[in-house]
């Protein structure tokens, strides 16, 4: 019975402006099939939502959060651009090249490792001496040296007033345990 009573209501004039009469009719398409349907939908919402297009506090949020949308949408533009245009893309391209060369470098150093390894099983199943053996010789020789070598700037010498001179050699507990025990090793 309502719907027949609201098909046969009648209409009234409202003058409203040409311009916003116009925008009406665009948006009450896009939202139903008739104009009366349209505004009775917004009133509806206006209503259940209690949103009122005066209230000045709703209106300034909404105009700030509208701000807000379009500055942020800016800044993601600013961003896409920056990302394609600037050296990003470079730096991550050098740093790439650097990790790559580090890693082809611990490569030759391994394969060095493993070369000097099979010439040292080599050298132990013969009896000469080999070319590698008189360098790692020679490497520990140099090594060996070193290591006297800054033993001997430890070593000073005490003139006591009543005694004979003797040398003193200033080193720590832990280092003369550690040479003790390199010494017994190599015997």
């Amino acid at each position: 019975m309502e719907l027949k009573n609201k098909k046969k209501s009648d209409f009234s004039a409202i003058s409203i402006n040409r311009i916003v009469a116009g925008r009406y009719r665009e948006f009450s398409k896009k939202i139903s099939k008739s104009h009366t349907m349209t505004l009775e939908l917004m009133m509806d919402f206006f209503e259940g939502a209690k949103i009122s297009p005066k209230n000045k506090y709703l209106m300034n949020y909404m105009g700030s959060e509208h701000r807000l949308s379009k500055r942020l949408d800016y800044l993601e533009e600013l961003l896409r651009n920056w990302e394609k245009n600037s050296s990003i893309p470079k730096i991550h391209e050098m740093i790439k090249k650097v990790f790559d060369f580090a890693e082809e470098e611990e490569k030759s150093k391994r394969k060095n490792l493993e070369f000097q390894e099979k010439m040292f099983d080599q050298s132990l199943k013969r009896d000469k001496v080999t070319q590698y053996d008189n360098y790692m010789l020679k490497e520990n020789w140099k090594n060996e040296r070193k290591r006297v070598l800054k033993l001997l700037d430890r070593i000073t010498m005490e003139k006591p007033r009543f005694a004979k001179p003797y040398y003193k050699i200033e080193i720590e507990e832990k280092d003369l345990e550690s040479l003790k025990q390199d010494l017994n090793k190599e015997l």
